[in-house]
């Protein structure tokens, strides 16, 4: 799915500035918060409240009200009486850098992962792995869809019966060619 649209939607955060649809999209796509905010949503105590959210989350309120706006601009919200509510139908999206050099897909993925490690503590319910093996680009597909399933396997279950949701997990995947081959004048590919 693509956050792409023609018309430029803007946004009070607070009342410091205005952000366009485009600076909201590209927040959603590099502040893990945000999309922390948004699965919020679907805890089975949710209260439509920022203090809530940001309680729940440990967030900072005002990232909270951000990130609440700048999904309401970005179609996944809307707000009624100042409360927000979900959009019908609208689930996380799959991220697509249409116009982006592999260096910045790069740099967004590092932070990312970076909000994501800092998040680690003693008193976090985590699961991880580690693994480094020699392997060819079609193991390594092959082993990014069925990672792909898995993520999406685990969204659905978690949607269909959310009364048992008790935390917000992020998770991300990296996999990276670390003793590339060689072509035949000796040049790294």
């Amino acid at each position: 799915m693509s956050l792409e649209t023609t018309s430029e939607t803007t946004l009070q955060s607070g009342q410091k500035h205005t952000m366009q649809f485009g600076d909201a999209r590209e927040q959603y796509q590099k502040n893990s918060n945000w999309w922390v905010v948004y699965a919020s949503f679907d805890l089975p105590d949710f209260v439509a409240s920022p203090l809530w959210i940001a309680q729940r989350t440990k967030l900072d309120v005002s990232e909270v009200v951000e990130a609440l706006e700048g999904l309401t601009t970005l179609g996944f919200l809307t707000k009624e009486n100042g409360a927000f509510y979900p959009v019908k139908d609208k689930d996380f999206v799959k991220f697509n850098w249409p116009n982006k050099s592999k260096s910045e897909i790069i740099d967004e993925h590092a932070i990312v992962s970076q909000q994501m490690l800092n998040q680690l503590a003693e008193d976090a319910r985590i699961a991880f792995d580690h693994r480094c093996f020699a392997a060819n680009k079609e193991i390594v597909v092959e082993l990014y869809q069925d990672i792909v399933k898995a993520f999406e396997k685990a969204f659905e279950k978690a949607r269909h019966n959310p009364n048992s949701n008790d935390g917000i997990f992020k998770m991300t995947f990296t996999a990276v060619d670390v003793a590339p081959t060689e072509d035949a004048q000796g040049r790294g590919n």
